[in-house]
């Protein structure tokens, strides 16, 4: 192979987003985790998300009253703000600092029963799981809360842009969800696990900010289909990067990590478009980065969080 993999081994650290891009796009797989390539735009998507997400996890260790809503907006704040300054705000409607605020106080008082219907057990955990013997899974979920029957569940943070039945059903073969139920059942008794509750916040430029609450119970035996799904792509995953060793920039085609053209304009489109258009064989133009590109390794163990779990013992 002409092309090396770089002194990093992040691409070996596989957690659900990878196992989902694969999913995706296998070329998209090896443009951003084996070449590390990356845009050097900040994403405001990503960044309102993660800032979100620290906003809830200190409502759910603060309270929903007056305090812990500014509370949880000053923390959205010192998040958001490291990517985004005010000068930005209005070119991200209605994924603002402002709307946040607004969507904080709505949610506050809509789920103001929330720490009376169940216990905070951890907020953002991270770590890494088995799933087979030598096949390791790196996680990171947003809580792990305790009802008052006893049951264990997680609320996971999801900001969007619209409440409709393709939303609502893209989580019931989610391979995140089954990770994050996979870990519970790992960490608690069978009987005891309940499962995922996905709590979307949904964005808009000329209406107040929405809610929707949707249960993913995975039942011991709807998580073996979980199991084998994840397998067979911790298997592929394995077998195109060996493909990929054996290949070379002489090739005149790359044949590892093959692409999938129906996903080519999914969403925003492929950033990697015109690439795969003109490149037969990119490991000759793997060197550096194009234009508009960054080297950087997506590393699932990198992610600042509350709690870090190592579980690899315990399966």
């Amino acid at each position: 192979m002409d092309y090396p993999i770089k002194e990093q081994t992040a691409w070996r650290r596989v957690d659900s987003t990878k196992i989902s891009e694969a999913m995706d796009c296998m070329r998209k797989f090896m443009y951003t985790h084996i070449f590390g390539w990356r845009s050097t735009a900040p994403n405001n998507h990503l960044v309102f998300g993660e800032a979100w997400h620290g906003a809830m996890e200190h409502l759910l260790l603060n309270g929903y009253d007056d305090k812990g809503v500014m509370g949880s907006y000053d923390r959205f704040l010192k998040i958001y703000r490291r990517e985004f300054s005010n000068d930005t705000d209005d070119m991200y409607s209605p994924k603002t600092p402002a709307m946040a605020l607004k969507a904080l106080a709505t949610y506050a008082e809509k789920f103001a029963n929330d720490l009376h219907e169940f216990e905070v057990l951890y907020t953002e955990i991270s770590g890494v799981v088995l799933v087979a013997e030598g096949r390791e899974l790196y996680f990171k979920t947003d809580n792990i809360l305790k009802d008052r029957d006893g049951k264990i569940f997680s609320l996971e943070h999801k900001t969007g842009s619209r409440i409709d039945s393709k939303w609502r059903d893209k989580w019931l073969l989610s391979t995140q969800v089954g990770t994050y139920t996979h870990v519970m059942y790992c960490m608690y008794p069978p009987e005891q696990v309940k499962g995922i509750k996905i709590n979307g916040a949904f964005f808009y430029k000329s209406k107040t900010p929405e809610f929707e609450r949707v249960p993913v119970w995975k039942s011991q035996d709807q998580m073996h289909v979980w199991l084998h799904t994840t397998l067979w792509w911790l298997d592929e995953l394995e077998f195109q990067l060996q493909n990929f060793s054996e290949a070379s920039q002489d090739d005149e085609v790359l044949t590892a990590y093959p692409m999938n053209p129906e996903s080519c304009t999914k969403y925003f489109g492929c950033p990697f478009l015109d690439y795969c258009t003109a490149w037969p064989n990119p490991l000759r133009y793997a060197d550096e980065p194009p234009m508009g590109f960054k080297t950087e390794w997506w590393d699932p163990t990198t992610k600042e969080t509350t709690h870090k779990i190592d579980m690899r013992k315990e399966l």
